[in-house]
């Protein structure tokens, strides 16, 4: 094996490695956003529930007490930030992952650019499929 074999074999191992490292980050940093995200969800569901005029609430590590309308409305806005942030993340996953494989000279994973249809799409698949 020659020095500029070993040199590029130690080059796509170093980048196979740092591509894996930021897949886990990733990874871990969608455990994360999830697991707040399903708090968030929980907390505005009490609060919705609640007959209380003024509720307690955190705001980063302050407990502070505020009106219910205006706490749901906070929790609403955070959980809109946290899925914004949580589908960057996904489409982040989706490019590393994919450059990954390539660095391993492997083809892509086939479904990973699927986008879900949208309503004039959707109405218009629905229009020309035969009724069951």
């Amino acid at each position: 094996m020659s020095q500029t074999d070993l040199s590029k074999s130690i080059e796509i191992i170093t980048k196979t490695e740092e591509l894996a490292d930021k897949i886990l980050v990733n990874k871990q940093e969608l455990t994360v956003m999830d697991k707040r995200r399903q708090q968030n969800r929980e907390a505005l569901r009490l609060i919705e529930k609640s007959e209380e005029p003024k509720v307690w609430i955190t705001i980063g590590s302050m407990l502070v007490k505020m009106k219910r309308e205006r706490a749901v409305e906070l929790l609403k806005k955070d959980q809109e930030q946290i899925n914004q942030q949580i589908n960057v993340i996904y489409s982040d996953q989706k490019i590393l992952v994919n450059k990954h494989r390539d660095v391993e000279f492997k083809s892509p994973f086939s479904g990973t650019n699927l986008k879900a249809l949208d309503r004039a799409e959707f109405d218009a698949l629905k229009a020309n499929l035969p009724m069951l």
